[in-house]
């Protein structure tokens, strides 16, 4: 067969007084080169009887009742069609369907694209999956994907790690737009607010090529719902509660689509969290609390053909650093990294963020408007603003009560980034076959800082330009990327009482092949190969002082050179009747890498006693696996089991990398199961996660030796409770529940105090309708 389709063939009727002894018989072609399309699958609502178009594309159904009927055609690959007919006789139907080109007569779809598969690996969570992490960080709630890991700086703190690779080499884009304001340092947690996502998708493998030169580990997207485009006003209340840190968290949305205003539509939304200090198995974390709120606002315009939107942003935070993280003098310091119990292990609960602590406001605005040429061709443009505030305050204070009035609100630490970004994007549906895109981005930045150095005031400019393309058929598709960028980055900073400004150019090309295989409906296998590039990051070249955020000092290296990587990733799934597999092989193999290295010394400053980091390049590898696994035993019962080994090697000093996973796994029972029509979707899951010893650590060393492996035990209870029109979910979970002592090897603290004992969970989801124009006219 030369085309390969899957078209889905309902219809609808109803009829008071009719007769159900019609005919429907109807062809398949291909409107590019006029092929019959054979083993299209066609069905009709109600009935049980599917067939099969022959190898002339025809097909025919009896036995079909008269009254007004919708036919919805779904096409592989392609946006749906609906086509309305009255049905008063026996009908003829002759679909000549190209792979995007529709009869629209109901439904105003243009503006809509149905999104191909990525040839590399993507894991998604749906608002469902959300609500089961209500109330924690994004990277709290990242962990629930395979393959993806944290970075912690103690309980408030987390940046996701995929495969290995965090930091720069894993863009996250809020609301399709790349989130900038970590030029700080790996260890600082975006500044999103989580509770505006309605669903975030997790792209394991390198994605450069659409996304920018540095997604060379992957992207996490952070998407809200669409706005609505119909007449209502609904919203959503969430609230979650937790025992440990005796903190609460909430978020109020609300949405609509003007009723007498057409083709506008709404949003609103806001939350707000506050926590104490976080306790472990035996004591608490002290200066540990967390204050955060958040809102954001949307207004969008669509037509058929043309479509605009603005956002705008708002994320505010407070967040305690652990207080025993700074230490006075170097004796001290070291005697911490020995110490099972820190000094100031009898600290009380308070809510009370004390010294030292960072404050971070991020503000995003957003513009964006599409425009479809015709219904193959369509045009968009975004431009974005984006402002990271960020100030930090260490422990101590001046002596003189007069100068410590003065200091108290004054931060060590001042930075402010400005960045601008805009990009054009033209993209086709398929022809002959072939679908892709191609555009431009560019991106302007600006760093100011006051107080003490970390990182200079410089500017930066990046432009790029891309294009891709894919090429369809039944069984098999193949796509190739191309890009190319440039950096130009200058910085401004003293040296030895020198005014010193230089230069830096980097360019370099982005290439991208990728292959799905769909032999069956059951297997499909992906590949992925390519070539990635980054430039060194302002805090990589330049950082020297000291970075209170994670209590450590770190010095960066003027001569860094751009990064390189070639990598490779295979991905196999398979969908039975009651198994669902997936197991991914990763490989990348860098030039320059990059990264953060613990020297082992401990510097004394007037401001405490640190830790000694710098960066560092090398040759390097980092492989892998990932494997999931989805049983359903019962109807009721089913069994997901995950796991991941990841391997970094340092080639330069044939040594371990620094920072990898360790070995882990998970594995989580659920039975679901319905009680009365006011209690549906119960459920009752058992959590358990196991995370071996990093046994692979470089010859080196490191300020602590890897703490041992773990066992964690959850469980979860939920339920979706009806009471007359209006529905509330619920549920109730518990985390570490044997309060079980440890430490994990990616937490920065690790080398101060335990990781957070047993927290009790609860977290509520009410969906509210204020207006609805189809109830009200009924």
């Amino acid at each position: 067969m030369r085309h390969s389709l899957l078209i889905l063939f309902i219809v609808s009727t109803h009829i008071l007084f009719g007769q159900c002894d019609l005919k429907i018989t109807g062809q398949v072609i291909d409107l590019d080169d006029g092929k019959e399309l054979e083993n299209c699958l066609v069905s009709i609502l109600g009935q049980t009887l599917v067939v099969v178009t022959n190898e002339h594309g025809r097909f025919q159904f009896t036995n079909v009742c008269e009254g007004k009927a919708q036919i919805i055609i779904k096409h592989f690959g392609c946006r749906d069609t609906i086509i309305s007919v009255q049905l008063t006789k026996n009908y003829q139907l002759k679909v000549k369907l190209p792979h995007s080109a529709f009869e629209l007569q109901e439904v105003d779809i243009m503006d809509k694209r149905l999104e191909m598969k990525q040839t590399q690996t993507v894991d998604k969570l749906d608002s469902k999956d959300l609500q089961k992490s209500t109330g924690q960080t994004l990277g709290d709630v990242l962990k629930n994907v395979t393959g993806v890991t944290t970075l912690n700086n103690g309980g408030n703190i987390s940046k996701p790690m995929i495969h290995g690779m965090q930091g720069y080499r894993l863009l996250i884009l809020n609301n399709g737009i790349r989130q900038e304001g970590q030029q700080w340092g790996n260890e600082h947690a975006p500044e999103i607010d989580p509770f505006m996502a309605k669903s975030i998708s997790v792209i394991k493998g390198a994605n450069s090529i659409r996304y920018g030169s540095d997604a060379i580990a992957g992207v996490v997207l952070v998407e809200p719902n669409p706005l609505p485009d119909t007449a209502a006003v609904n919203g959503e209340l969430n609230l979650a509660g937790f025992s440990n840190g005796r903190a609460g968290a909430g978020s109020m949305m609300i949405e609509g689509y003007f009723d007498k205003i057409k083709y506008f539509s709404w949003r609103v939304q806001g939350s707000l969290k506050k926590g104490g200090n976080l306790q472990t198995p035996t004591y608490y974390l002290r200066n540990t609390g967390v204050e955060e709120y958040n809102y954001s606002y949307a207004i969008g315009y669509h037509r058929k053909q043309f479509g605009a939107e603005m956002y705008y942003s708002q994320y505010n935070t407070k967040i305690g650093i652990y207080r025993g993280s700074h230490i006075g003098n170097l004796s001290d310091l070291s005697a911490a990294y020995k110490r099972s119990t820190p000094i100031d292990s009898m600290a009380p609960f308070s809510y009370q963020i004390d010294r030292p602590f960072q404050a971070v406001a991020h503000e995003l605005i957003k513009g964006s408007m599409h425009y479809h040429f015709t219904q193959r061709w369509r045009a968009n443009v975004q431009y974005a603003w984006q402002y990271n505030w960020r100030k930090e305050y260490d422990l101590h204070l001046p002596k003189s009560e007069e100068e410590k009035a003065l200091q108290e609100k004054i931060a060590q630490v001042d930075y402010r980034i400005t960045s601008q970004t805009i990009e054009a994007l033209v993209e086709h549906d398929n022809i002959r076959s072939f679908r892709g895109m191609f555009g431009a981005s560019y991106m302007n930045q600006k760093n100011v800082y006051v107080g003490r150095f970390f990182i200079p005031y410089y500017k930066n400019n990046t432009w790029g330009l891309f294009a891709t393309e894919r090429y369809v058929r039944q069984h098999v598709e193949l796509e190739v990327g191309v890009r190319y960028d440039q950096k130009y980055l200058q910085s401004f900073y003293y040296k030895q009482n020198d005014l010193v400004t230089p230069k830096l150019f980097f360019s370099n090309f982005t290439y991208n092949g990728g292959l799905i295989w769909k032999p069956d409906t059951t297997f499909n296998l992906f590949l992925n190969a390519g070539s990635a590039w980054r430039a060194p990051a302002v805090n990589e070249l330049y950082a020297n002082g000291i970075h209170h955020g994670v209590s450590a000092i770190e010095r960066g290296d003027e001569n860094m050179k751009t990064e390189k990587v070639y990598n490779v990733t295979i991905t196999g799934s398979i969908k039975q009747k009651n198994v669902i597999a997936e197991l991914s092989l990763y490989h990348n193999q860098f030039s320059n890498y990059i990264y953060l290295d613990p020297t082992g010394n401990n510097e004394l400053t007037i401001r405490g006693a640190y830790p000694v980091f710098e960066y560092r390049q090398v040759n390097a590898r980092i492989s892998g696996v990932d494997l999931k696994i989805n049983w359903l035993l019962s109807k009721n019962f089913d069994v997901t089991a995950k796991g991941m080994m990841v391997r970094g090697w340092n080639q330069t000093s044939n040594d371990h990398l620094i920072l990898m996973p360790a070995d882990r796994g998970d594995m989580n029972l659920r039975f679901k199961f319905n009680t009365s029509s006011v209690f549906k979707e119960n459920y009752v899951q058992v959590n358990n996660s196991f995370v071996n010893k990093q046994w692979r650590v470089p010859t080196s060393g490191d300020f602590a030796l890897p703490p041992n492996a773990y066992y964690l035990l959850g469980f979860e209870i939920g339920s979706s409770i009806k009471l007359k029109k209006q529905v509330m979910n619920i549920s109730f979970s518990a985390t570490n529940l044997l309060n079980q002592k440890y430490r994990d090897y990616l937490d920065r603290f690790r080398y101060f105090a335990d990781a957070q004992g047993v927290s009790y969970n609860l977290r509520i989801s009410v969906p509210l309708t204020f207006y609805d124009k189809k109830i009200s006219n009924n």
